[in-house]
């Protein structure tokens, strides 16, 4: 994994357990707590080891990985009597800090992709690579499908589901793309969503039957990435992320403008604020 990358990785996961470490009281569960103090004090730890250099980075003692494992396996055997609306949260941790330890643990791999929604893939079968193949014959068959297009509707789809493919796959992080600029994880759902656009495009925009030969493509080809991302290893070569911040703890009890305008009702006479003349007095004093 990058060592900026994991670096970042660490920010984030530092973060987000922060941001729950506010909310311990409303685990209501001391070994819970326990575990998230824990994984704050050890992703504190390697961060700082992190933050010394981008250049060179130590391996992790194994000690503090094995920390770090078991107050992940706590959280994630016990992630229901996490309060439901902190679960999303608690996910994007233990997503964060398994990419973590996979990353100390194999320095030079290539990096399981978070999953998607929570769910997705369904299997991790098909190797990254294969899948690198199909994502460029898709974008053949689009661009063969505008072509051959009798329409004006099924040509500019075959050409706008073609070239943004070509793009995705060229700039995604992996290991045989062009440039690594965008995650994984995005990629994995740019795949799903053009592979839905091209299944449906033909009927929602009503060429289907004007252009069949376009059409059976495009459709054919939409289904068959959706089938192929179901079952994808996807695995990324440099760890790519976003930055992610904190949402704070719980809100308090903001004071209201009145209430506080109230308590200094006391302050505000005029031998305080009235506007003084030349002679000392208040305009409002008589002449």
């Amino acid at each position: 994994m990058d060592a900026t990358a994991l670096h970042l990785e660490l920010r984030n996961a530092l973060s987000i357990a922060d941001e729950l470490g506010r909310y311990e009281h409303a685990f209501g569960n001391q070994t819970l707590s326990a575990q998230l103090a824990a994984t704050r004090t050890v992703l504190g730890e390697l961060e700082r080891d992190a933050g010394r250099t981008h250049a060179w980075k130590a391996p992790a003692r194994p000690d503090v990985v094995e920390r770090l494992e078991r107050a992940l396996g706590v959280l994630r055997d016990r992630s229901e009597e996490i309060p439901v609306t902190l679960r999303p949260r608690v996910v994007l941790l233990i997503d964060a800090v398994e990419r973590i330890v996979f990353a100390e643990q194999r320095p030079t791999a290539t990096l399981p992709a978070k999953p998607l929604f929570g769910a997705l893939p369904l299997a991790r079968v098909i190797p990254q690579d294969v899948h690198w193949i199909g994502d460029y014959l898709a974008c053949g068959a689009y661009l063969t499908s505008a072509v051959l297009a009798r329409t004006k509707r099924g040509r500019a789809m075959g050409l706008l589901l073609g070239l943004s493919a070509f793009g995705v796959s060229a700039i995604t992080d992996y290991r045989l793309s062009l440039a690594k600029l965008i995650s994984i994880e995005l990629h994995e759902l740019a795949d799903h969503t053009s592979g839905a656009q091209a299944a449906l495009a033909p009927v929602l925009l009503g060429y289907a039957k004007k252009d069949p030969i376009a059409s059976a493509i495009q459709i054919a080809c939409g289904l068959g990435t959706i089938a192929l991302s179901l079952f994808t290893d996807y695995r990324a070569a440099k760890g790519i992320t976003r930055a992610r911040r904190s949402k704070g703890g719980p809100t308090p009890r903001r004071v209201r403008v009145r209430d506080a305008q109230r308590a200094l009702e006391g302050l505000a006479g005029p031998s305080y604020f009235a506007p003084v003349t030349s002679r000392g007095r208040g305009l409002s004093a008589g002449r």
